[in-house]
C-alpha cells in the first residue's frame, strides 16, 4: 500500500493553491487523497483544473450566524474524519485553513500541516493542533506569539504562498477573445478594464465597511463610460445582491459583466487595467503579475498588506475619499515580479518528513 497525503480544500483560493502539489505528488506515485468543501467555486474550479472524479465532496457552508459556523465546523469534521478514516495509508493532512480537517486529523492521530498567512483570523484551532504551521517570514514573532503559536511549531517561508502556483502559471492568449465573445461584449481597445472581486461577507474576518466602499466603487465605475468592469461575485448569493445593488443605483447596464461562472482568475488578473478586491489572495495575484491593485480590504490590515503598502505595490481604499486615488488608465505592459521556488521547497520539505517516516 502506498503513502497517501490528505489535502483539503474548503475554499476556492485552495484550489489553485495545491494544483500543482498535487499534480507532482500523483505524478510522482504518491497517493493524494482530494476532500472539498462545496462552498463558493471550489468544486467548479476543481473540474476545470482537471481534476474530476478524483475528489470527495464533504460539507457546506453554513452561513454567516457565528452559531451555524460551528455547527459547520464540527459537523463536517465529523464526516471528514467517518472518511478517512477508510484511508489507512495517509500519513500526512495538509490545507491552507482548514479548520475541520485539522479537528478531524487530529481526532484520527495523523500529522498535520497547516498553513495561514492572515495572522488576525481566528488562528487557535490551528496553532493549538497542528504539528507544523507553514506561514510567510513577513509576519514577525511578536504577533505569533501573541496569537499564540508555539515556537515548535513555526516553519517560516520566504515570499508569498501565490508563487506556490504562480511559478507555473501560462496565461491563455485566447482567455480576453473568448470571453468577449462568449458574453457578446462590445470593448474598444481604449477602454479601461477593471477586474472587482467584492469582499468576502462570510469570512470570520468580514468588515461590513468593505460593503459600504463596495457600493461607492459602483458608482465610480458604472458611471465611467471609458472603464468596464468585471466583477467576480464568490457566491450565488452574493452575485444576486450585488445584481440588486447596481439595479437599486439605477447603474449603466452596459459597462459591467457580472460573473455567471468559475474561471481561472489568473488569467483575468494578468490582462486586466486594475484589479480592486476586498480580499488577500487575488490582490497579492495581480500585483505579482504585475497588475495595479487597490485593496477595499477593512479588517485589520496584516503583514502582507501592510508590506504592500509600504513599498507601493498595493493601495487601500478605506473611505470614500479614498476612491479617488483609483487611477482609471490603461496600464503598461505588465512586469511580472520575480517569483522563486521557496514557498514550494518548503511545503514539499515538510510533507516528504512526513512521507519518509517508516
Amino acid at each position: 500500500m502506498k503513502k497517501a497525503i490528505w489535502i483539503d480544500l474548503d475554499n476556492s483560493p485552495h484550489v489553485p493553491l495545491f494544483a500543482p502539489l498535487i499534480k507532482d505528488y500523483r505524478d510522482a506515485g504518491v497517493e493524494v487523497v482530494l476532500t472539498a468543501r462545496d462552498h463558493a467555486q471550489t468544486i467548479e474550479l476543481l473540474e476545470n483544473a482537471g481534476f474530476g472524479g478524483t475528489f470527495e465532496i464533504i460539507g457546506k457552508h453554513y452561513g454567516k450566524n457565528k452559531f451555524n459556523k460551528i455547527r459547520g465546523l464540527l459537523v463536517r469534521a465529523k464526516e471528514l474524519v467517518s472518511f478517512i478514516k477508510n484511508h489507512k495509508n495517509v500519513k500526512v493532512a495538509v490545507s491552507h485553513g482548514s479548520r475541520s480537517m485539522v479537528l478531524a486529523a487530529r481526532w484520527l492521530k495523523i500529522p498535520i500541516i497547516s498553513m495561514y498567512d492572515y495572522e488576525f483570523t481566528e488562528t487557535t484551532i490551528f496553532n493549538r493542533f497542528s504539528d507544523k504551521v507553514l506561514i510567510p517570514e513577513q509576519i514577525p514573532d511578536k504577533t505569533l506569539d501573541a496569537i499564540n503559536l508555539p515556537v515548535s511549531k513555526r516553519v517560516k517561508y520566504q515570499g508569498y504562498k501565490e508563487e506556490l502556483y504562480l511559478n507555473y502559471f501560462r496565461p491563455n492568449q485566447k482567455f480576453w477573445r473568448e470571453l468577449v465573445e462568449e458574453n457578446n461584449l462590445n470593448i474598444s481597445k481604449e477602454t479601461v478594464l477593471i477586474a472587482l472581486r467584492p469582499p468576502a461577507t462570510t469570512a470570520n474576518y468580514h468588515n461590513a465597511q468593505s460593503e459600504v466602499l463596495l457600493s461607492g466603487l459602483l458608482r465610480y465605475f458604472l458611471s465611467n463610460e471609458k472603464a468596464f468592469t468585471i466583477i467576480l461575485p464568490r457566491t450565488g448569493e452574493q452575485k444576486l445582491e450585488i445584481a440588486q445593488l447596481i439595479k437599486t443605483l439605477n447603474l449603466h447596464e452596459s459597462r459591467y459583466l457580472l460573473l455567471e461562472k468559475a474561471f481561472n482568475g489568473l488569467d483575468l488578473a494578468a490582462c486586466v487595467d486594475l484589479l480592486v478586491s476586498g480580499g488577500g489572495t487575488m490582490n497579492r495575484e495581480a500585483v505579482l503579475l504585475g497588475t495595479p491593485v487597490y485593496s477595499i480590504f477593512a479588517g485589520k490590515q496584516g503583514a502582507l498588506d501592510t508590506a504592500m503598502e509600504k513599498s507601493g505595490l498595493m493601495t487601500f481604499i478605506r473611505q470614500f475619499g479614498d476612491i479617488s486615488k483609483i487611477r482609471l488608465e490603461k496600464k503598461n505592459a505588465a512586469e511580472k515580479k520575480t517569483l522563486t521556488k521557496a514557498v514550494e521547497n518548503c511545503v514539499k520539505e515538510h510533507i516528504n518528513l512526513y512521507l519518509d517516516k517508516i
